[in-house]
């Protein structure tokens, strides 16, 4: 029966464009008939003979990548034989209906045939139209599982999506944000690296990259691998160089690989930046003490005597660079016992005795005061000042890939 009334819908299009004496192909107005009806073998065989007979036309190349794309979204049916182009070529493939791996690169194809070919504005809405309406079914999909939590499930639906329009940013940032969420931290910078890289400028897909970063980079500081800590770090002053503390964070991953002076440089960065912040201070402090210990160590083990003496001088002109950020320490917080303790050291190496006996006095009066509980405070941990995202953020609902 379906058959039949097929047969009768196409030869009354046909008599109707020959009767208006209309120029149009049999084949592609066939073609158009077969598709409404579902019949994709003979709608994908007339199409690609319309696509023979008109070769400049874009049109054949839409209906063919909507005929693809009914299929690939069939839920059954019997396989079938149909015509694909492959190096120019046009050849017969066995397809299973919802076979989506083999036929979405076929639609993706046909669209931008179509696209290339449209001269008209309203021709090119019209395959923009259809490209959109096929990227939903899939991208729908895909935030469903991600409403429902089923974020593995959610990842082939978006990858689904990208085949069909890989210009739409919303896909790639769902489809980074299931795979962060579904433990595949790696896959995801690489998805949103993707996007960035194709000129994907969206805040949504800056904002989850940096989250992945930071959850990347924290782990591998806490494991002690901060060669590519710092690499993610950079990455992310990269993307978003007014991301909070990252200077911070950059000066603190040279600082544990005992690159002293780099990391200077980024803690006065942070500090220009951000304003006096006691943490990043006393990393200033630090990192001039670790220079001129070294400078010590070489004075005791050089070869000459004038290679022992600029040793020591280097080391006294680091103990002097020292003070500033002790002192600002203590006018920022006048009772951590910790600040004047230092104080009381570099005092003592740059040969200011007194001063230095003052400072322990100083000490010594916190300690008897209780302010402090009688403990000395820590050095600051060296742990990323901004702490990991647990995921990106949110991806975004009810998107429609504009």
């Amino acid at each position: 029966m379906s058959r039949v009334r097929t047969a009768l819908v196409l030869a009354a299009l046909l008599s109707f464009a020959l009767l208006a004496g209309c120029g149009a192909d049999p084949a592609f107005t066939s073609g158009k008939v077969y598709l409404a009806d579902m019949n994709y073998q003979r709608a994908i065989e007339q199409l690609h003979l319309a696509i023979r007979n008109s070769p400049k036309a874009w049109e054949p190349h839409m209906y063919l990548g909507q005929a693809y794309g009914d299929l690939a979204g069939a839920t059954a049916g019997e396989p079938l034989n149909i015509q694909v182009m492959k190096d120019g070529v046009t050849q017969k493939m066995e397809i299973t209906p919802g076979q989506t791996d083999v036929l979405l690169p076929l639609v993706h194809e046909e669209f931008q045939k179509a696209l290339e070919l449209a001269v008209e504005q309203a021709a090119k809405d019209k395959v923009e139209n259809a490209i959109t309406q096929y990227w939903l079914v899939y991208h729908k999909k895909g935030e469903q599982y991600v409403e429902a939590q089923k974020f593995e499930e959610a990842v082939p639906e978006f990858e689904r999506a990208i085949v069909i329009d890989a210009r739409k940013p919303d896909a790639y940032i769902n489809l980074g944000y299931s795979l962060h969420m579904s433990g595949n931290e790696d896959r995801a910078i690489e998805v949103f690296e993707q996007a960035l890289s194709q000129g994907a400028e969206n805040p949504t897909l800056k904002e989850n990259l940096v989250s992945v970063y930071q959850a990347k980079a924290g782990a591998l500081a806490s494991s002690g691998d901060y060669p590519n800590a710092l690499r993610y770090f950079e990455k992310i002053q990269k993307v978003s160089a007014d991301t909070p503390d990252i200077n911070y964070n950059i000066g603190l991953m040279y600082y544990q690989m005992k690159e002293y002076r780099e990391a200077l440089k980024y803690f006065r960065d942070q500090l220009t930046l951000a304003g006096d912040d006691e943490e990043v201070i006393y990393r200033v402090f630090l990192a001039h003490w670790a220079i001129a210990t070294g400078f010590d160590n070489e004075a005791q083990t050089a070869p000459s005597e004038d290679m022992k003496t600029s040793a020591m001088q280097s080391a006294q002109e680091e103990y002097a660079a020292a003070l500033e950020p002790l002192l600002k320490l203590i006018e920022i917080n006048n009772e951590e016992v910790t600040y004047h303790r230092a104080l009381a050291r570099v005092y003592n190496k740059l040969g200011r005795n007194d001063e230095a006996m003052e400072e322990l006095r100083e000490v010594e009066a916190l300690l008897k005061g209780g302010e402090l509980g009688g403990t000395p405070a820590p050095a600051p941990a060296p742990t990323p000042a901004a702490a990991p995202a647990e995921a990106p953020a949110v991806p975004p609902s009810g998107t429609t890939g504009q």
